[in-house]
């Protein structure tokens, strides 16, 4: 364990996708300072996306005042109001000039774990990754209309794969790994996909990451801060006076792991019109 005071070191928090945003900017910091290293916290849940990145020195726990680098991006002055980047925030309190190039990245794998989970999934022509659940309620759309969702798309023919926690709402129609996934396999299972459907969480980072066509859905947040281009955004109606229809703020934390105090019709989420991502998921099917 490498706890040489000179050496910041680094707490993550927020989930695995603010994860693979921070592997990123690391990679971009050695990419502009080769000699430079950060010391990790072990966490094991970060230890998952970020143990052997070529930044990290060492992982244990930091004696007492060590430096620390905070990565709450969204505590920038205005990032709210401003609607700032999610990674170019990150990215300039690690020190970077920004804008920077929005680019995930992943150490190797150095096994083939993964090779029998992805030996064993019947792949087709016409795969799609559905990701409906989030680490909060408000972003996530309601099992209804995925279950609405998904037996559209294998009607007409796709095959559909549900990625999420083992306590996730299962949706009918659906291959499902939920569950039986590390945050390194569900990359190797996005890789392989041909499209993927997914609220705002890690999904919208791995399929960056991975290259392949996204439908992201939001609702109490933006795509303008944490989608990325090239993937097709729907976001749903404002349908409430709360901070504009985005209540998930840096001023409002209290909200982030409530549910919407809206009925089901009442939830922005559940305003997302189904017809509009099939036409969209009409281009890779």
């Amino acid at each position: 364990m490498a706890n040489d005071r000179t050496v910041s070191w680094i707490n993550p928090i927020g989930g695995h996708g603010d994860t693979l945003m921070i592997s990123g900017v690391l990679k971009l910091v050695l990419e502009a300072y080769p000699e430079k290293r950060f010391n990790l916290v072990r966490r094991t849940s970060y230890l998952a996306i970020l143990k052997g990145h070529p930044a990290i020195a060492g992982i244990g726990f930091p004696p007492r005042g060590a430096p620390l680098q905070l990565t709450s991006y969204w505590a920038v002055p205005d990032f709210d109001k401003d609607n700032i980047r999610a990674f170019q925030a990150l990215a300039g309190m690690f020190g970077l000039k920004t804008p920077v190039p929005e680019k995930i990245y992943v150490p190797e794998i150095k096994d083939d774990s993964h090779r029998l989970l992805l030996e064993n999934i019947p792949w087709r022509s016409g795969t799609v990754v559905i990701a409906p659940s989030s680490c909060s309620p408000r972003k996530a759309m309601a099992p209804q209309r995925w279950h609405e969702l998904t037996e559209r798309l294998t009607t007409r023919g796709a095959f559909v794969i549900q990625l999420g926690e083992e306590r996730d709402v299962r949706i009918k129609n659906a291959y499902s790994l939920l569950g039986l996934t590390t945050p390194m396999e569900a990359l190797k299972v996005i890789g392989k996909a041909d499209l993927v459907v997914t609220s705002d969480s890690f999904f919208v980072h791995a399929a960056h990451y991975a290259g392949v066509p996204a439908i992201t859905l939001w609702g109490p947040t933006s795509h303008k801060v944490y989608g990325y281009e090239g993937q097709h955004p729907i976001q749903a109606p404002v349908v409430c006076d709360i901070a504009g229809g985005r209540c998930i703020t840096s001023t409002k934390p209290n909200v982030y792991s409530t549910q919407c105090q809206f009925n089901f019709e009442g939830h922005c989420m559940n305003r997302i019109s189904i017809d509009e991502i099939m036409d969209l998921a009409g281009k890779y099917l």
